[in-house]
């Protein structure tokens, strides 16, 4: 382009509307230096610079020097070059040097980075340049090596801190945020040879986007989850929606196999959902006007294929960095409960005081990612955010005192502001800010360097020095500010002038050494009740030994890898308290939150196995007989009524592990088995009796009693079958086994518990907080694969041929065997989400391949302390008949606090 054009708001521009009062300059070629340097400057500051505060005295100049408007303007901005540059820095504290710092106003600003690698894969608007950072640690803290931004957005600081070799912290909120982050630094830490790889690949990517997308179904969660969030709100046209459904199914399949180009092409989409969408970025996120959509409406697919296009440039030009930033936290509130991070500096900026809903802004994303499924996780993420906007506004979240100087403000607001949150607003942000800078003391080395970029505001005529009210409440916490550097300025919408500014504070005190660790008198009552365990192993003891100890439901389906029901009781009794609430992110067929709601506690389980996931969910809930004789009546006259196409058969023959499908059902069998499959791929369980039925169905599917639909095999695995070919009518034993499964009886103590689909190494839902206890066991390093344990049932669940070679490649069974760091956002996730006196406790399995105690303890270390680390012999364990049960020697108790 020829030209580059930068507007000036003149209040008296001659223009209809208020939003047509702009003078808009050209810049030619030979312009470039002159608009490099002002593009960044707000309307404000450009007529400070070329001295005419109306448009009319401008024209008045103009015309006595017989100039053009526009000419005029370029002569004053070339004359005051040097001006421009200078008025960056304009204030220093009295008594203290002036050091001649100087940042450049455009650098602040996301503009200022927009063109550069990484940045402009998404445009995230609340952010600086990465210059900006550079000259921050070059004029400020030269010295530090390791740093922090606990409000990191989109990765500027930490990714320039690892570019210039140093080592750095994060914490981000956003989801989104965060997996934009991620996908940056794994572009940074692989060597070059992978990432022309990743480019190539890229490419190819985007030629075959649109033909992958047409081979693949809509993802039918994610549309149930858009109706569950967004009601009848219409986002996209009709095309693009579909499109979007069948990205999430295209980016699922991909990241099995290709998991680093799942992550890049699910980069390009999220960065194309809002230009493809009916809704438009100014300011906050809202629907485009007529003329808008006209004007900025994108084409979804070739958005997508610029993008590839664009982020394969940018990977064949990076320099790799060595070290790759940590994100500690998401929340920084939580920072205090982390182990103390010695840290050199602290460069952020937090959320602008100025009303802008961070998470609604970025909602369509956030569907995307499968991190919004209700209504309510909106709100979740709001109640954990810094109290920003009025939305963010909540009685909890007023807690802490209140300094004079935020009191006054506050009185004011009460008095004048047009909606009664705006106060409670300003006393919850400082609140927020108090939480979050007295986590960071602990972290801090002697004369560590806390940079802070923010900007002050105003609501209804009150100005909200943000600056002045943020110096007040860190030093009220010991911290020195040592400068205040202007960085740009602007005009309210009112007129009222306003500025961001970077403030520099030291602690005045140098801070005591942290010390992690709690002595054994501290421990909340678990200590006492670990030991007795240890002691006693009351698991193995007396009834707690027999193979059927426990509640009949734990039997409602056979399940390779089952915790003993009487070591969960045991392990559950231990550490979780009777009304508390407990999480198992590896829950399987839900022995351990089954155990947990027998014993009065909220429970949440997690797992990514369709067959587990439905078991667990009929544990977990009473279920409702007449719902599932409804269903027993839909299903039998589903069977009556179909007939098996031949494309079935076709590919049931396809599934062959231990012996072909087909060969273990006799043919009238095989067929009531395929028709129900289908009548449950259709109709999908959507309730805990539903989920019953289902799951009494998986577990007659196959066994060695007469109970079982197969020849004679073995009711855990699917070994070979044997026996001659029987037919064995379906609708008779599912309905003896779901009848069985009724009469059950609950103690009164029992509280209904929930099952999620969800992968533990992902994140979590926003309901799922101030836990008590984490009890899990996680795939052992050398156990059988369940997923071939598991083979038949998957299959019934919907998994075709392709599916059992591609979908195990993202369970953690397989992905721990390349790194334990898979577990790092599980245990990141835990230590936010527990309560502080919470515990995680992890079962695990010791091999001579693998001290799995060990090498989690590890991983663990940036997040919690080890308590104890306790093995058990496994001789007391049953085989069940299967004689490959892994190379497990030892049982292990890893306990995390």
């Amino acid at each position: 382009m020829s030209q580059k054009f930068k507007t000036i708001y003149f209040a008296d521009y001659p223009a209809e509307s208020s939003r047509q009062k702009n003078l808009t300059l050209a810049f030619g070629v030979k312009d470039d230096d002159i608009y490099n340097l002002v593009q960044g400057l707000s309307s404000h500051e450009l007529r400070e610079m070329i001295g005419h505060p109306t448009f009319a005295s401008l024209q008045q100049a103009a015309e006595q020097e017989a100039l053009a408007v526009n000419t005029y303007c370029l002569r004053l901005l070339r004359q005051k070059h040097r001006a421009i540059r200078e008025s960056a820095v304009q204030y220093h504290l009295p008594g203290l040097p002036n050091d001649g710092i100087i940042f450049e106003p455009i650098q602040t600003t996301f503009k200022g980075g927009q063109a550069e690698p990484l940045h402009r894969w998404y445009p995230f608007l609340e952010g600086y340049s990465p210059r900006f950072v550079e000259e921050i640690l070059r004029q400020l803290a030269p010295d530090a090596v390791r740093i922090l931004d606990p409000f990191s957005g989109a990765g500027t600081t930490p990714l320039t801190i690892a570019r210039l070799g140093r080592e750095g912290f994060y914490c981000e909120l956003n989801p989104l945020l965060q997996y934009l982050t991620d996908a940056k630094l794994t572009a940074l830490t692989s060597p070059e040879s992978a990432r022309r790889q990743i480019a190539n690949s890229l490419r190819q990517q985007a030629t075959e986007f649109e033909r992958q997308l047409a081979e693949v179904e809509r993802d039918t969660g994610l549309e149930q989850a858009y109706d569950q969030v967004f009601g009848d709100s219409v986002f996209f046209d009709d095309r693009t929606y579909d499109q979007v459904l069948r990205a999430r199914s295209l980016i699922d399949r991909l990241a099995c196999t290709e998991p680093q180009i799942a992550k890049f092409l699910t980069v390009a989409v999220l960065a194309s959902l809002l230009p493809a969408s009916r809704l438009i970025r100014r300011g906050d996120v809202r629907y485009k006007t007529e003329e808008e959509n006209k004007k900025h409406h994108a084409e979804f697919v070739p958005t997508i294929q610029d993008q590839l296009a664009l982020m394969a440039g940018d990977l064949e030009q990076l320099t790799p960095i060595g070290n790759r930033p940590a994100l500690v936290c998401e929340n920084a509130r939580n920072l205090d409960q982390v182990p103390p991070l010695e840290l050199d500096a602290v460069i952020t900026s937090p959320p602008y005081l100025n009303g802008t809903n961070y998470f609604r802004n970025t909602k369509i994303e956030l569907w995307f990612l499968r991190c919004l499924h209700s209504t309510e996780d909106l709100a979740g993420f709001r109640n954990k955010a810094i109290t920003a906007g009025i939305n963010d506004v909540t009685v909890g979240k007023l807690n802490g005192g209140r300094d004079t100087a935020t009191r006054e403000i506050v009185t004011r607001l009460e008095a004048t502001a047009y909606d009664p949150r705006i106060p409670r607003m300003v006393a919850s942000y400082f609140a927020d800010m108090k939480a979050v800078f007295g986590g960071i003391k602990k972290h801090l080395r002697h004369g560590a360097v806390v940079a802070v970029d923010i900007g002050d505001s105003q609501y209804s005529n009150v100005h909200v020095p943000t600056d002045k009210l943020l110096t007040a409440v860190l030093e009220a916490q010991g911290y020195t500010l040592e400068r205040e550097i202007t960085l740009r300025k602007r005009m309210s919408r009112n007129g009222l002038p306003l500025r961001q500014v970077l403030l520099v504070f030291r602690l005045a005190l140098p801070v005591q050494p942290a010390v992690h660790e709690k002595q054994p008198s501290l421990f909340p009552s678990w200590h006492t009740s670990w030991a007795s365990f240890k002691e006693e192993l009351p698991h193995q003891q007396g009834d707690f030994a027999r193979r059927n100890w426990g509640h009949p439901l734990h039997s409602l389906c056979s399940y390779q890898g089952k915790m003993k029901p009487s070591l969960a009781a045991h392990l559950v009794k231990t550490f979780a308290p009777t009304g508390g609430t407990l999480l198992d992110p590896f829950a399987g067929v839900g022995t351990i939150p089954f155990e947990t709601a027998l014993q009065g506690a909220k429970s949440w389980a997690f797992d990514i196995s369709p067959a587990a996931l439905h078991i667990a969910v009929a544990k977990l809930s009473q279920p409702d007989a007449a719902a599932c004789k409804q269903l027993l009546n839909s299903l039998a006259e589903f069977l009556q009524g179909e007939r098996v196409a031949d494309e079935e058969l076709t590919a049931a023959r396809t599934i062959h592990f231990n012996g072909p499908l087909p060969d273990y059902f006799e043919q009238g069998t095989f067929r009531e088995i395929l028709l129900a499959r289908r009548y449950f791929c259709m109709h999908p369980p959507a309730t805990p009796s539903e989920s019953l039925v289902f799951a009494a169905l998986l577990h007659i599917l196959h066994g060695n009693r007469p109970y079982a639909l197969s020849r004679r095999s073995h009711p855990i695995t699917p070994f070979a079958p044997t026996g001659e070919f029987e037919y064995r009518p379906l609708m008779p034993r599912l309905c003896d086994k779901v009848e069985r499964s009724l009469a059950v009886t609950y103690p009164k103590e029992f509280v209904a518990g929930q099952a999620v689909f969800q992968d533990a190494t992902s994140w979590w839902p926003q309901q799922v907080d101030q836990l008590d206890a984490i009890i899990t066991s996680p795939p052992f390093f050398d156990s059988t694969r369940f997923y071939l344990a598991n083979w038949m049932r998957l299959w019934f669940c919907g998994w075709e041929a392709a599916d059992f070679r591609i979908r195990p490649l993202a369970f953690v069974d397989e992905r721990q065997k390349t790194t334990f760091e898979i577990y790092e956002p599980i245990f990141r996730q835990g230590r936010e989400r527990l309560k502080r006196s919470g515990v995680m406790v992890l079962h695990l399995g010791k091999s001579r391949k693998c001290d799995m105690a060990q090498a989690l303890a590890r991983v663990a270390s940036r997040w919690f302390c080890v308590a104890d680390i306790f093995s058990e012999n496994v001789e007391h364990c049953e085989s069940h008949g299967i004689r490959d049960k892994g190379t497990v020697e030892e049982h292990q108790y890893l306990v995390l606090y």
